[in-house]
């Protein structure tokens, strides 16, 4: 009997106990060397049952054996596996992984991790962006990431150009700009200072999520945030000096007469007034200068477990190399976030800039360096007897009318001001663990005004009569309404699925006015109140997308890789026949490290294939351009000259965006405990339904405008590589190098009905243009063949001369015409490239970064003033050395008045080609960190960081080109029927060069 009570005893007992066992409830902290980690995420081996911690990196699973194990992750960090044990609390400290494929990426939506990324990203962090002192956010990115091309311009706020794999489109070429989670218009008001990361999306698989503005590449900007535990603060400031790095050899006076006397003829001022001959002026001493910047910004950052913060302000005040030219903006910006409970998040961005960019002056069709170069070296810079104060030519000059730059720049009032908000409003809710909620508000508010004031003057043939007043203001403004359901699960301990749907409503207005007028009374009124002559324009453009968006990345043990997404878009801007267009992306990856042959390879630390298709978008086409149009142009002679309208085109209801179909292979490595890290990409991207404006025909009764349709096709195609070095010995040195190339090809596959497309002009002829088969936007014209010499064959060009230039007959007919013009240089690079070079010893640091291009051409327009001799100006030190009958070797022709009068020398051929390839170095910067126990004795341990930099930039440029600066940019702006402003790249009109800049600076942290 009592054997019987025992064993039911000892029955009632394991049962209660295993009860007990199986719904034991686990506490916790997850952490890392910083503090709490808030994310992360733990789940029960073999189960669906886990949790996320929160912003303590606080965690509670319920029902779990005590026999389980415990599998904790964080993107960026290795995996954990803790045995329960029995234990109810467990506090675990993930470690980073140093791993190249584990640093955590941006992605449409959301983040990911290097290791599961199935598609082309390239990423730039805050601690390179840190070493290299720039002014925009665009600069960062130059020679940092292969396949993305980064033209800076010298001029203080003007923003660089940004090419991401080439250009595949005859229009809008600019990618996509994305601050967190917030399309912008652009980023050139964004304090790299405030930048936490930036990441490029280069194929569809990543960028397709996009949809129809993501065929030109996305770049994603997120902002620092801040992070739970102490405040922090920091300050960053740096001055600097800069200026020209080369200049242009010009003839001085003597030299001028000497070449005049023997070609043009001394002009009247020789004999009127020689004595004024003799002054020697140095036009580039006086328009260029040393300029100085200053910069400075301040942070503030902490946070607790219920809420974080970051806020941050800056000023830079940049003056510019040539004179009275410069930038300034102050920004401000805060971030945070708060919790309100478990699963209720709500936060906010918020960025405020202000900004003011004194602009070069051009003016008759001639830019600032255009008017430098013709400019007489004997003409005095200041005049007090003339109006305005300023010397110039006049009657006796031989016609020369070069205008007096240093008038030209510092007379007048030329500013552009720019105040720009840009932020955002967001909520999410947990449902479930895994299953998130988010809705997200964006706006930005953009007021761009350029006001200019010409005063009169009079400095002899060059004269203002009256005073002229120019004035924009431009009103840029958006909204973004985002709602996304995220859900992400794993099961079976090696399924891995993230979900997200996304509904999404963009919408756009923005406002152009314009108004011109003269005052011929007083130079003093810099106001359009009570002027003569005024017109004025106005213009409005409202535009709208509505989005459907879904995607699902799953992964099989970290091994297998799929991600696919699809996205649905309806845009304003094109006709009822087309407005909607679908663009799926599929990707597979293949993490070949983690299989069985290689997991034990004491070489391989990780190995990934992968490769992906999609197609994405281009809606960037000017507003309304479906429709017909109307312009009051006409007018009528029988109606008391009453204006009368036309179309401005025919209707397009069939216009559609063009449509990049991209696939993509790439394989990333880290060899020998990821001391080496090697990247390679292959791309082709093919764009069908490129837009084209199609020039109206008079006789159909339509105005002087165009017609916008779906024409033409394109390809573009090339490779990238990256490959990195990191060395390690010991704590007290350390360096690393990182070298990314990248190739570019681009053709035109298809242009319709059309031959040709021209484009880009100088002294009216067009430079470039597109045929089938070849390069876009490729130089054009005759081929040279060396000079003529006496007793050669003339027959193909009757009227030359000895001295002359011969060109190529291409197609043997006995006659040089615009018949034989053929492809005479690229402008677009074969090769992009970077390297960075880093060490460490001790408290020391050094970076060296260098940049360039090869295998493009420039068209150098500024040979025709310093070489051609079509008119009596200033020239080049190269002219005293053309051809003449006992200088037969030389290689500028010679000068003949029959040659001058119809131009047989100057017209365009590749006598104005150049190598457009070179190597800079952009940057070279020595920091000294004081130590940790030199710290903790200054202010009581109050700073935890003390570094001082000295740093050059653009110290020497390795190149072949003969003008300021190789680096050419195209237009800043595309107006409505011409093409892209990459059209203009590679054409040098007198170029803003950039500056060689000497920095000393400071960051502190406390």
């Amino acid at each position: 009997m009592k054997e019987k009570l025992f064993k039911k005893l000892l029955f009632l007992a394991v049962f209660i106990l295993s009860i007990s066992t199986y719904s034991q409830n686990i506490t916790g902290t997850i952490s890392d060397s910083s503090g709490p980690l808030p994310g992360a995420n733990v789940i029960v081996k073999g189960t669906s049952n886990g949790a996320g911690s929160d912003f303590d990196g606080k965690y509670s699973l319920t029902n779990v054996d005590s026999n389980a194990i415990l599998i904790f992750s964080y993107v960026g960090y290795e995996k954990l596996e803790i045995a329960v044990d029995g234990k109810s609390i467990i506090d675990v400290v993930l470690i980073e992984d140093t791993s190249t494929l584990s640093e955590v990426v941006v992605v449409g939506y959301g983040k990911t991790s290097r290791r599961l990324v199935t598609g082309a990203i390239s990423s730039v962090k805050s601690e390179d962006i840190n070493l290299t002192p720039v002014t925009s956010a665009e600069q960062a990115l130059q020679g940092q990431a292969p396949g993305v091309t980064v033209i800076n311009s010298g001029s203080p706020g003007t923003a660089p150009q940004v090419q991401i794999r080439g250009l595949g489109t005859f229009g809008n070429s600019q990618p996509l700009y994305v601050i967190d989670g917030i399309v912008s218009g652009g980023i050139n008001e964004i304090n790299p200072n405030d930048i936490e990361s930036i990441d490029v999306l280069k194929d569809a698989s990543t960028a397709a999520i996009y949809g129809s503005r993501a065929s030109n590449g996305v770049v994603l900007i997120t902002t620092k945030r801040g992070k739970a535990g102490i405040t922090r603060v920091t300050l960053d400031s740096y001055l600097s000096s800069q200026s020209v790095p080369k200049k242009l050899d010009l003839l001085n006076s003597d030299q001028l007469r000497q070449f005049t006397q023997e070609t043009f003829g001394l002009p009247n001022r020789y004999t009127v007034d020689e004595a004024s001959t003799t002054l020697n002026t140095d036009w580039q001493d006086e328009v260029f200068q040393t300029a100085f910047t200053h910069n400075t910004n301040v942070g503030v950052s902490g946070g607790n477990d219920t809420a974080i913060f970051n806020i941050s302000a800056g000023f830079i005040d940049q003056e510019g190399i040539i004179i009275n030219t410069g930038f300034n903006r102050s920004s401000l910006r805060a971030n945070s976030e708060f919790k309100i409970g478990d699963k209720f998040k709500i936060g906010e961005t918020l960025a405020i800039a202000d900004s003011e960019m004194k602009n070069e002056e051009e003016n008759g069709d001639r830019t600032l360096v255009e008017h430098m170069i013709k400019s007489l070296p004997y003409t005095p810079v200041y005049d007090s007897d003339k109006l305005g104060g300023f010397g110039g030519p006049d009657g006796s000059d031989g016609g020369s009318d070069a205008e007096n730059p240093v008038r030209l720049q510092t007379i007048s009032n030329n500013t552009t001001d720019i105040a720009k908000i840009l932020g955002s409003l967001y909520a999410s809710y947990e449902f479930i663990n895994g299953l998130e909620y988010k809705f997200q508000y964006g706006f930005e508010r953009t007021s761009a005004s350029t006001n200019i004031h010409r005063p009169t003057f009079n400095e002899g043939i060059n004269k203002r009569e009256a005073a002229q007043l120019d004035q924009s203001a431009n009103i840029f403004s958006s909204d973004s309404y985002t709602s996304s359901l995220a859900y992400s699960t794993i099961f079976n301990d090696v399924h891995n699925l993230d979900l997200l749907l996304v509904a999404e409503k963009f919408e756009t207005t923005a406002r152009n006015n314009r108004t011109q007028a003269s005052n011929p009374l007083s130079d003093a009124v810099p106001v359009i109140q009570g002027s003569e002559g005024i017109t004025a324009t106005n213009q409005l453009f409202e535009y709208g997308l509505i989005s459907y968006v879904g995607r699902v990345n799953y992964n099989y043990d970290s091994k297998y890789l799929l991600s696919a997404s699809i996205r649905r878009d309806g845009s304003s801007r094109f006709g009822d026949n087309n407005r909607w267009g679908t663009f799926p992306a599929v990707s597979l990856g293949w993490v070949l490290s983690e299989e069985d042959f290689l997991k034990d390879s004491n070489a391989i630390s990780s190995m990934k294939l992968r490769g992906s298709w999609g197609t994405t978008g281009n809606d960037g086409s000017t507003d309304y351009v479906y429709e017909s149009g109307l312009v009051a142009t006409y007018g009528y002679i029988a109606l008391n000259r009453n204006t009368g309208a036309s179309n401005f085109g025919t209707a397009n209801p069939d216009l559609k965006w063009e449509e990049a179909t991209m696939t993509n292979i790439g394989l990333d490595m880290a060899l020998f405990n990821n001391t080496l890290t090697l990247s390679f990409e292959y791309y082709n991207n093919d764009v069908e339904d490129v837009i084209v404006p199609i020039p109206n025909v008079p006789s159909e009764g339509l105005g002087a405008g165009f017609t916008q349709r779906n024409g033409a096709s394109t390809n573009t195609k090339g490779f990238e590589f990256n490959v990195g070095y990191n060395y390690n010995k010991g704590e007290d040195f350390s360096w690393s190098a990182n070298l990314n190339l990248g190739t570019s090809k681009n053709e035109a596959t298809d242009l319709g009905d059309l031959s040709f497309i021209q484009s880009s002009t100088f002294e009216g002829q067009t430079l470039s243009r597109i045929t089938e088969g070849e390069t876009l936007f490729y130089f054009y014209g005759l081929q040279t063949d060396g000079l003529f010499q006496q007793g050669d064959d003339t027959s193909a060009q009757p009227n030359a001369v000895p001295g002359d230039i011969r060109f190529v007959d291409q197609n043997n007919d006995g006659v040089v015409d615009g018949n034989d013009e053929v492809k005479i240089g690229n402008p677009f690079p074969e090769l992009t490239y970077g390297l960075n070079l880093s060490a460490n010893y001790k408290n020391f640091d050094a970076t060296l970064f260098f940049s360039g291009v090869s295998g493009n051409e420039i068209y150098n327009t500024n040979l025709f003033d310093l070489e051609g001799m079509d008119r009596f100006f200033n020239a080049g030190t190269a002219v005293l050395n053309r051809w003449t009958p006992t200088n037969t070797n030389a290689t500028v022709p010679g000068f003949t008045e029959a040659a001058r009068a119809d131009k047989r020398n100057v017209g365009r051929s590749d006598r104005y080609i150049e190598d457009g390839s070179y190597a800079k170095l952009r940057n070279l910067t020595i920091g000294y960190s004081l130590p940790e126990s030199a710290l903790t004795s200054i202010a009581n341990g109050a700073f935890s960081k003390f570094r001082i930099y000295a740093t050059g930039q653009n110290l020497f440029t390795i190149t072949d080109y003969s003008g300021y600066d190789p680096e050419i940019g195209g237009s800043s702006t595309v107006t409505p029927g011409q093409q892209s402003a990459a059209a203009g790249i590679g054409i040098d009109r007198g170029v803003y060069p950039q500056p060689r800049s000497f920095i000393v600076g400071v960051q502190l942290a406390f």
